[in-house]
């Protein structure tokens, strides 16, 4: 078994370990432009081309187009690698939406579900490859006995070494297929479709129950979502995301809150505010071109009734924002990478946050504002 070693390879770009937190507006630190409320702290370049991971307790797990590699982040400053997995079906599209509960990890690439098991951080291995599961995100439901897909599949998984495709939670729906789907709460699913569902598998999952939706009035593509406090909080965030060349113009993806407060009562959500980014230039904190608008976002462990949300924005980079009691939403902070194009942003502690990037790996921040 390999020994763990903390990765100090900061030392390879020739950067300092630690910088200081940048000057007041949008001064420049090594590779960066940030906002005086963000501290940038190291970076860790390996895990490039990542479009998403996953935190759970202190472990980390984020794939590339090489495989799997999950950290011991107890101490989030120094991230350390416990082990990884590189797949057969190499190179592949790695995983956005990683969803793991500490014991299975499922990883989708190349046509096939992989079910991997995780519980030896240090030694993780493959369970099973189950042929035409391979949908664009999937997620654990009901602690990974189901997976669902964002494209509608349903997958058994109470024997993970035998899993099963058993149905379609699209059927029958007025939305049939998205871009991701979360587990609000337990049992509960939200899809990021058009319209968004809320979904009920709590009594069988293969054959979920509707129980409200959200129609934003347009066309728009729903990329992610996310309920605070599972399902407590009053707003429900979401996030679109589109292609270039600019960001600003009213049809680019936007991050959005929508009113959570309703549904019981009238079966659907309502859009209460969205934010779009400016274009502009980096000495003002913004980028001037870009390949996508919006991506993978995280509320601040805080969060309640409003609070703070960070969220990875391609060339703007991870953008901070905060939502006041009523749902507007203003920004608040923001650390652009130049030559950076960030995919997501994960809150470690309080304090800490990991903006996952596809040009430069893992850069280390932490945000010193209100939260």
């Amino acid at each position: 078994m390999r020994r763990p070693v903390v990765l100090l390879l900061v030392l390879c770009l020739g950067v300092p370990l630690a910088a200081g937190a940048p000057s007041a507006g949008a001064e420049p630190g090594p590779g960066y432009f940030a906002s005086e409320d963000v501290e940038w702290i190291t970076i860790v370049p390996l895990e490039t081309d990542s479009p998403g991971a996953a935190l759970l307790d202190d472990t980390f797990y984020i794939t590339t187009s090489r495989g799997l590699s999950i950290y011991d982040v107890s101490t989030p400053e120094a991230p350390v690698r416990l082990g990884g997995l590189t797949l057969l079906d190499t190179p592949q599209l790695s995983e956005e939406d990683v969803d793991t509960n500490g014991k299975i990890l499922l990883l989708g690439t190349m046509g096939n579900l992989h079910i991997i098991d995780v519980e030896d951080k240090s030694n993780p291995t493959e369970l099973a490859a189950l042929p035409g599961a391979d949908q664009h995100t999937m997620t654990c439901i009901l602690e990974c006995k189901y997976a669902y897909g964002s494209d509608g599949i349903i997958v058994d998984l109470r024997d993970p070494e035998n899993p099963e495709i058993v149905g379609d939670w699209g059927e029958g729906m007025p939305a049939s297929g998205g871009h991701d789907v979360t587990e609000v709460a337990p049992g509960r699913i939200v899809t990021s479709t058009n319209p968004i569902m809320l979904l009920d598998a709590r009594k069988d999952p293969v054959h979920p129950k509707l129980l409200a939706v959200g129609a934003p009035g347009d066309e728009r593509f729903m990329h992610s979502n996310l309920w605070p406090r599972s399902m407590k909080d009053k707003f429900l965030l979401v996030g679109g995301e589109t292609s270039g060349p600019f960001c600003g113009e009213e049809t680019s993806g936007s991050f959005m809150t929508w009113d959570a407060t309703k549904w019981r009562k009238d079966k659907t959500f309502t859009m209460i505010d969205e934010y779009r980014v400016t274009d502009g230039l980096p000495t003002d904190g913004n980028a001037m071109v870009h390949t996508f608008c919006t991506h993978w976002f995280e509320q601040h462990p805080s969060f309640k009734n409003g609070g703070l949300v960070a969220m990875a924005w391609y060339e703007h980079g991870t953008r901070f924002f905060d939502i006041s009691k009523k749902g507007q939403i203003s920004e608040v902070g923001y650390f652009l990478p130049v030559g950076g194009a960030t995919s997501a942003a994960y809150w470690i502690t309080d304090e800490i946050l990991y903006a996952v990037d596809y040009q430069r790996g893992i850069d280390i921040l932490r945000f010193t504002g209100k939260k």
